[in-house]
């Protein structure tokens, strides 16, 4: 068969036509199918399952509330917009990384991390702060735990910044200032300490470490130590004052002084037969190769 130009223009034509209106009906048939799964009851939000590097970080019902996901008022699985609901999960404080999947037919599916709690950060109520320096409550939410407080001496939540150049905290915000940065740095230094042997921060006050007065200067560390002796347990609580320019060799001179300090306590304790918690020492180690030790 001879082929003209024509012709073939012709077929070209013809296959071109036919394949847009087979696209067209399969195209009206997809969308008529969408929009019908829109308003199918079966695909109506039943259930949310959760996943994380904890088991049920948050409660289930928190998680559903952040979604805005009702049982009085049920939502299509296909009609929640997944990126928004990733977002809507991230403006909690508490959350740090969220992805949001559907479980046809009527499950959604969120896979989340919360942050993990470093300190309390005892400038306003009910407060954590994790490594980052984000702030999130931790009740109702997470369950309480034994971690130290610091005090950075901050304006009032949300407030503008003061004459130190301190500013309010707020939610999902990282808080960033050289008075956290030397908490961080102390705590590090602290726990990293294998001279430390059972003595515990409870404390850490860094609000006037930057004081215009060489005099106003300082951190205070606010300590527990616990000793077994016999069948009692007494606790021996203590007020470092160190000088912010030079804590990490104060520190040092503590641990030193400590030894001598936990064998004079020993001595002590032969004679009770109870357990005491003893009232604070103040150890002010502030100046160079001296300690003041005062009990209160």
């Amino acid at each position: 068969m001879n082929w003209t130009v024509k012709k073939a223009m012709l077929v070209l034509g013809g296959s071109v036509v036919l394949t847009l209106l087979l696209s067209f009906s399969i195209y009206s048939v997809y969308e008529k199918w969408k929009t019908r799964r829109l308003s199918a009851e079966q695909y109506r939000i039943a259930g949310l399952v959760q996943t994380g590097p904890e088991k049920e970080a948050l409660k289930s019902v928190y998680l559903a509330e952040l979604l805005g996901l009702s049982v009085d008022a049920p939502k299509n699985l296909y009609a929640l917009d997944l990126k928004k609901a990733e977002l809507a999960l991230l403006s909690s404080p508490l959350i740090a990384k969220a992805k949001v999947s559907r479980l046809p037919p009527n499950t959604i599916y969120v896979d989340y991390e919360v942050r993990k709690p470093l300190a309390w950060l005892s400038d306003y109520l009910n407060t954590a702060i994790d490594k980052e320096g984000y702030l999130f409550p931790m009740a109702p939410f997470l369950s309480p735990k034994e971690m130290p407080e610091i005090y950075l001496g901050l304006p009032v939540f949300e407030g503008g910044q003061d004459s130190f150049g301190r500013k309010g905290g707020r939610w999902r915000t990282p808080l960033t200032n050289r008075y956290l940065q030397l908490a961080f740095d102390l705590l590090a230094d602290f726990e990293g300490s294998p001279w430390k042997e059972g003595l515990r921060i409870k404390r850490i006050d860094v609000s006037n470490a930057f004081a215009p007065t060489l005099g106003r200067r300082e951190i205070v560390l606010f300590t527990e130590e616990e000793i077994s002796f016999g069948r009692n347990t007494f606790v021996f609580p203590k007020i470092l004052r160190l000088a912010p320019k030079d804590y990490a060799q104060q520190l040092q001179n503590f641990f030193a002084l400590r030894r001598s300090m936990v064998e004079d306590y020993r001595k002590q304790l032969s004679s009770l037969d109870q357990d005491v918690r003893f009232a604070p020492r103040i150890v002010d180690l502030r100046v160079s190769q001296l300690a003041f030790v005062e009990n209160h």
